[in-house]
């Protein structure tokens, strides 16, 4: 089985609700501006207010759940496959055999012009460096360093010369979410604060991908403490989405997926907490994994959310977030839950369809979102299910999704005061609010929140062994992109409505510790912005999302009118180094 496993155990089906899936509207303020500043300053600084807004957040309510009564709290979602891992050799061929799709550049391409001489590490990184000085660019960077840069892609472009590549990231320019630790770079969760100067050790899984030969060409903006889905940020500037700019790249790793959605890397490391890898992957129209909770290794780096976060791989094709993947989850000596997960699957291992294709759908949190995402996504599942050879499972029921939304942003937010120092002045006001109410958390509630992890995670393992090899499908988000309102930008802004209705499909993963997947459907014809379908697999099954992520892409490959896009904002990386556009159709 696994270490770890839950109990596989039907969750009570709830009392009084009807088909047992209740979304009560929310109904908290806009704040922004002057509002937002003036509140942050009063709330702040008044304990009982504080402890006011806490019990009007419905987080008091979790203690009171009788049902809770039959389950212990379970404060590490971590759950560690015990069958055997993949063996081979470290590199094989097969994985860009052929491409899935021919709309964004893959490291293949890159390592293929290397080879065949028709450019160089140290020509795409001066490219690059220079490119994303302009303003827009700009924005999804919190640090650049220059001689770093350039310093990784000389040893490149040297062993190119002599004909040792490292393998099939050598030379490939990658981002890096700015919470995670690298040698040489600051750190500031994307606050006015300097958390580390770069002085400490790379984070494991980066490091990884160094070592593999891949070129950090900076640290990407996130959303300050990645407390929110949209990348607001004050302090450092907001990007923008490269389909379409008058919308937010979704966030807290929206500087990671504008690098990549805009065609300026084919790989960027994220984070994802409450969705920040997947809503950013989905609205710049990109492929995004959240793995299991425990399997990518992010030593030395501290999480400001221990029990949710993890860390995880964007990139512009299925193929590069599958090298990427398996890269980032070699295991670490110094952590022991990545050394007991199962070997990471060879680096160039061709991605398979899942052995059992089936797929789980409870329609009425499926269909909670807006029509244009949900007949995108129904299309995208149909055509599976027609001409995939998938099998639809009807779930009859998830009890307590509401209250499992709610645990979630209880676990979060508690984590995150605990992580920081107590002191909130040089945080955005949003932040300010949110964590002087946080901070009123008592211990008993945080356990509550626990006992419905628990609860849940033994209902999910019930729904997997009943239907093996079953993958749970949503919408990524319900919406089809969040405005941008001008008058957000210098103070920030505090929404908390649209931020619940943007996780209302992603943070589950996050709080049960299951690996979940975005795979791009289509684009809203209103705004441009693209519509991801996610899917979330039992714990330590990433390949099977993977698989599965092909056979959408493959579906969508032969569907008329569905041929993927680029956005509004493109970088030609690979032409602006002068060899032309240049899409790899031959094995590396």
């Amino acid at each position: 089985m696994a270490y770890g496993y839950p109990l596989p155990e039907e969750a009570p089906q709830q009392q009084g609700a009807s088909k047992n899936y209740r979304n009560v509207p929310a109904d908290n303020p806009y704040l922004s501006g002057g509002t937002l500043t003036f509140l942050s300053k009063v709330v702040s600084a008044i304990g009982p207010l504080q402890t006011l807004l806490w019990r009007n957040a419905q987080f008091g309510t979790l203690r009171h759940l009788k049902v809770l009564e039959a389950y212990p709290p379970r404060f590490n979602p971590t759950v560690i496959p015990t069958e055997e891992g993949h063996s081979g050799p470290l590199v094989t061929q097969g994985l860009f055999d052929k491409k899935l799709d021919t709309s964004f550049y893959t490291s293949a391409d890159y390592v293929h012009a290397y080879k065949s001489q028709k450019t160089t590490p140290t020509a795409v990184a001066e490219y690059l460096l220079g490119t994303i000085q302009e303003p827009l660019h700009r924005l999804a960077f919190i640090q650049i360093r220059e001689d770093l840069t350039l310093e990784a892609a000389k040893r490149s472009t040297e062993r190119y010369i002599k004909g040792t590549p490292l393998g099939p990231l050598d030379g490939v320019p990658i981002t890096v979410k700015d919470e995670v630790d690298v040698h040489g770079y600051e750190k500031t969760f994307g606050t006015a604060k300097k958390f580390d100067r770069g002085e400490g050790e790379t984070t494991w899984c980066v490091k990884k991908l160094e070592e593999a030969g891949a070129i950090i060409i900076g640290k990407t903006n996130m959303h300050e403490l990645g407390t929110d889905t949209t990348n607001n940020n004050p302090v450092h500037g907001t990007p923008k989405n490269p389909f379409n700019t008058f919308f937010y790249t979704g966030g807290s790793s929206g500087g990671s997926a504008y690098t990549v959605g805009a065609g300026l890397v084919p790989i960027s490391v994220g984070a994802d907490g409450g969705g920040s890898i997947r809503v950013p992957s989905s609205y710049c129209g990109v492929y995004g994994i959240k793995p299991s909770h425990g399997r990518l290794s992010g030593r030395p780096s501290p999480s400001l959310t221990p029990s949710n976060g993890v860390l995880g791989p964007i990139a512009g094709s299925l193929q590069d977030l599958a090298l990427a993947y398996r890269i980032m989850s070699a295991p670490d000596p110094r952590n022991p839950d990545t050394t007991l997960f199962p070997t990471p699957a060879p680096l160039l291992k061709p991605i398979h369809s899942t052995a059992k294709k089936v797929i789980g759908i409870y329609r009425p949190w499926f269909d909670d979102c807006d029509s244009v995402v949900g007949t995108l996504c129904n299309e995208a599942v149909d055509r599976l299910a027609s001409q995939g050879g998938y099998e639809i499972i009807e779930i009859p029921f998830i009890p307590y999704l509401n209250e499992t939304r709610l645990a979630h942003a209880l676990s979060i937010v508690t984590d995150m005061t605990t992580a920081l120092d107590g002191d909130y002045s040089q945080y955005n006001a949003a932040n300010k609010i949110l964590l002087s109410v946080a901070s009123r958390t008592p211990a008993i509630d945080y356990a509550a929140a626990s006992k419905v992890r628990t609860m849940m995670m033994s209902h999910f393992a019930y729904l997997f062994q009943k239907h093996p090899g079953m993958i749970l499908v949503t919408p990524t988000t319900p919406l089809p992109g969040v405005k941008i309102d001008p008058r957000d930008i210098s103070a920030g802004v505090s929404d908390t409505n649209t931020s619940l209705k943007s996780m209302r499909y992603v943070f589950l993963a996050n709080f049960i510790g299951t690996p979940a997947i975005n795979v791009g459907v289509g684009y809203a014809e209103e705004t441009r912005v693209p519509i991801g379908l996610m899917g979330m697999a039992e714990w330590g099954r990433e390949e099977d999302l993977l698989g599965w992520g092909k056979d959408v892409v493959s579906e969508l490959e032969l569907a008329e009118g569905k041929k993927r896009k680029r956005g509004e904002i493109w970088v030609d990386v690979l032409r602006g180094v002068g060899i032309g556009e240049y899409i790899l159709d031959t094995q590396v």
